[in-house]
């Protein structure tokens, strides 16, 4: 069976995103300091759903086309029991229901494993700012891959059956 992943992000290719507003902040900052947003600009360059935005004041956000956004720089992790890692960040995203901009927000990410939920739990636990909000990204865009993968393969396995019963009665009708 063949599977292809249809969806195509706009942003492939371009996940670290500067606003205009933000070159002004941007050219306060120390060497040190672009030269991490340019190391992350590297490494995210081939992430498909979730990129890093740089805004007013050079303010960090992660951002994704499914309306989630988070504060770049928030993200905390727990030492996982299991295969989820969970993650805790500062909502920036629509409001909806109890959740507003500016409250915390409580995600997981599933891993195969436990010792590979251990395993992004403590690369992500020695980093911080940007580099955490990489390692994030990284996860969260990986956790999207996954999934629209598994969509795509469920669509690809029903249009296989249907095709398979539509030959059956095709070589098999009752007159």
């Amino acid at each position: 069976m063949q599977v292809n992943n249809v969806h195509q992000s706009p942003n492939f290719g371009m996940a670290l995103k500067i606003k205009p507003s933000a070159v002004d902040a941007l050219k306060n900052l120390s060497r040190g300091e672009i030269e991490q947003l340019q190391k992350a600009g590297e490494a995210l360059k081939d992430t498909k759903y979730y990129h890093l935005e740089i805004g007013e004041n050079g303010e960090r956000t992660v951002v994704s086309p499914f309306a989630n956004k988070y504060k770049g720089g928030s993200f905390m992790v727990k030492e996982p029991n299991d295969e989820f890692l969970k993650f805790y960040a500062t909502w920036e995203g629509c409001e909806s229901g109890v959740l507003k901009p500016g409250n915390e927000y409580n995600g997981c990410i599933k891993f195969i494993n436990k010792e590979a939920a251990q395993g992004a739990y403590k690369s992500i636990k020695e980093v911080w700012g940007v580099e955490r909000d990489v390692k994030m990204i990284k996860y969260l865009d990986a956790r999207e891959i996954e999934k629209a993968t598994t969509e795509e393969a469920k669509r690809a396995e029903a249009k296989e059956i249907s095709n398979m019963v539509d030959d059956l009665f095709a070589k098999y009708p009752v007159q």
